[in-house]
């Protein structure tokens, strides 16, 4: 930018409110991923973990894992390469709650509870070591995981 140009936003930016401010912002931000072949496709109120996991994905550094859900949309969740079943539930909670947000839901889930009751399966295999690399049990770049109900147990 030049000197002058900088002045100008800085000038601009001092005589607006705060609310003003951001909503210049949000909506500059928004036209320039519009723009952008890479960011095009993600939410208006991005936040910066999403902008940093999909730049990972375009640098071959994570993958995309696609969550299928009975009767619910499909998830789209991203983790690195080298993550294991942990941090792919992590990587799930999060990714869900921010859907949650987005359409204005404010339902508490019990993630304890979620992880009880249903397992991750990839091509029938279960996901049941939360410690070992989701490389293990094939899970590769844009692959389909599903939840199933674990099974009772009986005595």
């Amino acid at each position: 930018m030049t000197r002058m140009t900088m002045e100008y936003v800085a000038n601009l930016a001092s005589s607006l409110s705060h609310d003003e401010l951001l909503e210049v912002t949000q909506s500059s931000l928004a036209t320039l991923l519009s723009k952008d072949s890479l960011m095009k496709n993600l939410p208006s109120d991005i936040i910066i973990e999403e902008i940093l996991s999909q730049t990972a994905v375009e640098h071959g550094q994570s993958i995309t894992i696609f969550i299928s859900r009975e009767s619910e949309p499909t998830l789209k969740v991203i983790v690195p390469q080298n993550a294991t079943v942990r941090n792919l539930k992590k990587a799930i909670q999060r990714h869900f709650q921010l859907f949650q947000r987005r359409a204005g839901n404010t339902t508490k889930i019990s993630w304890k509870y979620i992880w009880k009751t249903y397992t991750l399966n990839f091509d029938s295999i279960t996901l049941d070591d939360d410690n070992a690399p989701i490389q293990n049990y094939g899970v590769t770049n844009k692959v389909t995981l599903s939840f199933k109900k674990k099974k009772v147990k009986t005595k």
